[in-house]
């Protein structure tokens, strides 16, 4: 009969409990990878890339998800507080410097060398089956960014829901980043960004109903305020319409009034014959003769 302590229980339990983990995280991983999305419509191009951001965003594979997340915060704290490059440099310059010293000690002690001696008899290569898996990868990521840009431009879901709503999430995206690169740095906004991107979709999935709820009660209010403002345009730009019209018909009977007087005087003018005038005289004029006044004599 085999007794078991409760060490040893706690220990099969938590062997079996890291077991089923693991097999879990494996699964979604699969399950991540294997996404296959065919709502949208067929003639566009897709690859698996638009159901595998999809399912990660919205946590379909919670474990996935969350080990994709905790990883890209790490790697942008990472690159933030501490200096990678350095690291690699040193683990390099460790790396070779201790080979090539175990290789010198061994030669110098009568061995062939410690580290010739673990030389594999065929260096290892890459399969053309992987690297052809990985530019196939590669193409197929390049054409999902090159179709959700084309989407986004030429405007394909503006009237659907907002979690497919995709130039409104990048509108949005874009209009904040403007403002947000003036004050925060690009790690920090990258950080930010992975967490909204990660948490956003995740709660509208949760609140869906309440959410479009609210969006279509505030479309509505901005509706009927956009209807009453093209109304009281549409009256004001009749208004001035009406105005214009009449300015422009006592401009017009003005300048007629001024055209047809112009055009009598003209008429008038060809009408005068220059005969019907004396002639002009073309001689000095005579001075009409003097008389010199004949007085009486004065008789004394």
């Amino acid at each position: 009969m085999d007794y078991n302590t409760p060490q040893q229980d706690v220990k099969s339990d938590l062997n079996t409990s890291a077991k089923n983990v693991v097999n879990g995280t494996e699964q979604d991983f699969r399950g991540l990878h294997e996404s296959n999305n065919q709502e949208i419509r067929p003639e566009t191009p897709l690859t698996h890339f638009h159901s595998f951001f999809y399912d990660l965003v919205t946590w379909k594979y919670p474990r996935a998800s969350g080990l994709i997340f905790i990883s890209l915060l790490s790697t942008i704290l990472a690159f933030r507080f501490v200096n990678v490059m350095r690291y690699v440099f040193k683990a390099a310059y460790l790396l070779l410097g201790s080979v090539a010293a175990l290789e010198y000690a061994g030669k110098h002690l009568g061995y062939k060398g410690v580290v010739s001696q673990m030389r594999p008899r065929r260096y290892y290569t890459i399969p053309r089956e992987n690297i052809e898996s990985i530019f196939e990868e590669i193409h197929d990521f390049l054409n999902f960014v090159v179709v959700e840009f084309q989407r986004v431009v030429f405007v394909e879901n503006l009237f659907t829901t907002v979690a497919r709503h995709s130039q409104l999430k990048a509108f949005v995206a874009s209009f904040f980043g403007y403002f947000l690169i003036k004050y925060l740095p690009f790690w920090s906004l990258a950080f930010l960004g992975t967490i909204l991107g990660f948490t956003g979709p995740y709660v509208y999935i949760n609140n869906q109903e309440q959410i479009d709820a609210q969006i279509n009660h505030y479309s509505d209010i901005a509706n009927m305020k956009l209807n009453e403002a093209r109304g009281v345009t549409e009256q004001y730009a009749g208004e001035y319409a009406t105005r214009a019209r009449q300015t422009a018909s006592q401009l017009s009977e003005k300048v007629q009034s001024y055209t047809n007087r112009r055009i009598s005087g003209e008429q008038l003018r060809h009408k005068l014959n220059p005969h019907d005038f004396p002639n002009a005289p073309t001689q000095e004029p005579v001075s009409p003769p003097q008389y010199q006044e004949h007085r009486a004599p004065i008789l004394a």
